[in-house]
Parts: structure tokens; C-alpha cells; sequence
């Protein structure tokens, strides 16, 4: 999960943040449910793997795996009418995946989480003004907490 391993040649990391719309009826957690239900089974074909992090109506998603497959995925996202003002944090080819156990896996803000945010400089859940080393300590550290 949060192990590096080897990778293939052509593995890219692309960090985004967008804003959810159209909530629904559920609010954001179930729209989170919908997205990654969807998104383990769309990975796991496309050898994707990932991270996302929600709240307070926002978006902050790691992808990585083969350059052709994380575009297409992340063209399907910037498509998707759930994601509004979607940003790329960064994007580039790396060695190795930080999250290559979880086709995805997500992790919802709570209260408890303002330490957290604090760390990275933010008072509130807002990831489009990150930059990539500050995006991948969210990241890191909430994923982190799902290994327990």
C-alpha cells in the first residue's frame, strides 16, 4: 500500500483536485462509494492503481500506473460530471508506485483530520492550492491510517 515497488517502464503518478457536483441525495459519501465501486473495477483491468481523499466537497486523487491507461482514466474523470474544476497537482514519469496494492482506496475527511491539514499549511480541505510535495503528504499520511 504505502511499500514502493518496482515498476515497468512507463509508469507515471498524476495528482489532481477537483470539486464534486451534483451531489445527490447521498452527499458526498455516497458519491464517493459510487466512484470507487467503479473505479476498483476500472482499475484493476487497467493496472491503475491509487488513492483518493474527499471532503468538504472537494477532491484529491493520486493515480498511477501505465502513461496511456492513467490519461485515459484521468479523461474519463475530467469528463465525468461529478468533477468540476478539476487541477492537475502534478504529473510525471516515476519509478516506482507508492500505492500499489489499492486499484483504490479512499479516505473521507473528519473533524479529527484538521492536524493533518495543518501540516500541509490548509485550515480547511481545499487541495487545488497544493503543491505536489504538500499533495503527496495528504496522500501518504492518510493512506497510512488505512493500514492500521
Amino acid at each position: 500500500m504505502l511499500e514502493f515497488d518496482d515498476a515497468p517502464k512507463g509508469l507515471v503518478r498524476l495528482i489532481y483536485a477537483s470539486r464534486a457536483q451534483e451531489l445527490g441525495r447521498g452527499g458526498l459519501p455516497e458519491m464517493v462509494r459510487t466512484i470507487l465501486l467503479k473505479s476498483i473495477q476500472n482499475n484493476r483491468m487497467a493496472a491503475v492503481t491509487g488513492f483518493l481523499v474527499a471532503g468538504e466537497g472537494r477532491f484529491l486523487q493520486l493515480l498511477e500506473g501505465p502513461a496511456g491507461e492513467v490519461e485515459q482514466t484521468f479523461e474519463r474523470i475530467r469528463r465525468d460530471d461529478r468533477h468540476g474544476d478539476v487541477q492537475v497537482i502534478s504529473r510525471g514519469a516515476v519509478e516506482r508506485r507508492m500505492f500499489r496494492d489499492w486499484n483504490m482506496a479512499q479516505h473521507q475527511i473528519v473533524a479529527a483530520d484538521r492536524s493533518v491539514l495543518t501540516k500541509v499549511g490548509l485550515t480547511a480541505f481545499t487541495p487545488d492550492g497544493l503543491d505536489e510535495a504538500r499533495a503527496v503528504t495528504l496522500l501518504t499520511t492518510f493512506g497510512a491510517q488505512h493500514l492500521r
